[in-house]
């Protein structure tokens, strides 16, 4: 069985709201009601200066209880809501590669969800991501929903997230929030600093094919591979960023640090959920560049109707801030 049983308190019942799909263009900051008993992150307790200077430094770093057990439970029911009804860009990558388990990955839930609209718009979030990338906007990119089930051997392969898609510019980054207990050993590393390489890589789909029916990556252009990181961790010219987790702890990254995932073996005694929101600051702009997610997405309704060079904000990647908190390095 793919999916275990799972039994939703009354409050997270009540909180998962289910919606038809709908044109990208009918909806609207407006649409969604918001979510009682779901409160606002603290953004200037849960990043201090050394946590952003790290972050400017090594690319990637944790921070903890980020989410209060209410979001987390609120985040569950709805992740659990998504995968009995998915939406049009989800791939199931395990029954992809016909092997175990199950990958559920998603996109867009904040366009469907009430909770994950919450999230995106009102919980303060998208401030974080400002603050950690000293942006005074923060425009979410799309939020992404990732679950590895015990028993599922497929990983995440090593890539970044740059080479994906259809921006250009530095401040870009994601807030990964883990709803379940997760392992180093289990987890997303990051490869330090890489962040500054200036790396676009080749990019394949997460099922091992080049495409999947939804995600299209056409008319890529000619890019390097995806450097062997293992074998430059074993020579010692790269290290590692890895952490233990706890649900509420979350993973602030740049959008270009090179990353991966093993699978979730059978002796897992957890599920692996992972919520992640992808957010563009001040200097990200539209780039139309052949073999990213762009296609994917116009051909399934997503289509930000931006042109070469805008910037990204739009009505389908709206900033969700309007005053970000002030940090000790602001001029």
């Amino acid at each position: 069985m793919w999916m275990r049983h799972l039994t939703l308190s009354p409050v997270a019942t009540m909180l998962v709201h289910r919606h038809s799909h709908m044109s990208v263009g009918l909806k609207c900051l407006s649409m969604f009601p918001a979510v009682a008993g779901l409160h606002k992150v603290d953004v200037s307790a849960v990043i201090t200066e050394a946590d952003i200077s790290r972050f400017a430094e090594d690319g990637a770093i944790v921070l903890r209880q980020v989410l209060s057990p209410a979001w987390v439970e609120a985040l569950r029911a709805t992740a659990e809501d998504n995968m009995q009804r998915p939406g049009p860009l989800c791939d199931e990558h395990a029954v992809a590669q016909g092997t175990g388990g199950r990958f559920h990955d998603d996109q867009f839930l904040w366009r469907r969800h009430d909770v994950c609209h919450e999230y995106v718009v009102n919980s303060g979030i998208g401030a974080l991501a400002a603050r950690a990338m000293r942006s005074h906007t923060a425009h979410i990119l799309y939020d992404q929903l990732f679950v590895k089930e015990p028993g599922t051997s497929a990983p995440t392969p090593w890539h970044n997230d740059t080479s994906y898609w259809h921006v250009k510019g530095e401040q870009i980054c994601s807030i990964w929030a883990a709803l379940d207990v997760v392992t180093r050993e289990r987890g997303l590393s990051y490869v330090k600093g890489s962040h500054r390489w200036g790396l676009v890589h080749a990019v394949t789909n997460f099922s091992g094919a080049a495409h999947s029916e939804r995600n299209v990556y056409s008319d890529a252009v000619d890019l390097p591979p995806v450097p062997d990181v293992d074998s430059g961790v074993a020579r010692g010219d790269f290290e590692l960023l890895n952490w233990d987790m706890e649900p509420g702890d979350v993973l602030l990254f740049y959008s270009a640090m090179l990353h991966g995932a093993p699978g979730n073996p059978n002796s897992s005694a957890h599920r692996r959920r992972g919520y992640a929101t992808r957010w563009c600051g001040d200097d990200i702009v539209f780039d139309e560049r052949p073999g990213t997610m762009h296609v994917g997405w116009k051909s399934h309704g997503f289509d930000c109707g931006l042109s070469q060079g805008d910037s990204i904000g739009c009505e389908l990647h709206p900033n969700v801030v309007k005053t970000v908190p002030k940090s000790m390095g602001d001029k």
